[in-house]
């Protein structure tokens, strides 16, 4: 029985996949499954890998909690002109 599962990669990840697969002559979708079914999560490489991701998530979530503390100090007139900052950005 197939399942299907939706990945969101790394631009990295997604390079090293397609060309992999290409190498083996087999899909993405068949090598992804290989890699699964064989990955060892006690690799060292994949431990420090997985380390890693950890304290940047750590450090992007203490960053969030500061910008909240620094958002509830500001006055609503500085909110909106930093939502219309934000606005202009992303038209352009």
């Amino acid at each position: 029985m197939k399942k299907q599962v939706n990945l969101q990669l790394s631009n990295k990840a997604s390079t090293r996949l397609v060309k992999l697969s290409k190498q083996l002559g087999l899909s993405c979708d068949e090598f992804a499954s290989l890699c699964f079914e064989y990955v060892d999560i006690k690799h060292q490489g994949i431990v420090r890998a997985a380390s890693k991701l950890r304290e940047q998530k750590a450090q992007s979530a203490i960053h969030k909690k500061d910008l909240s503390k620094h958002l509830k100090q500001l006055s609503a007139s500085q909110i909106e002109l930093l939502l219309m900052k934000a606005t202009q950005k992303k038209k352009s």
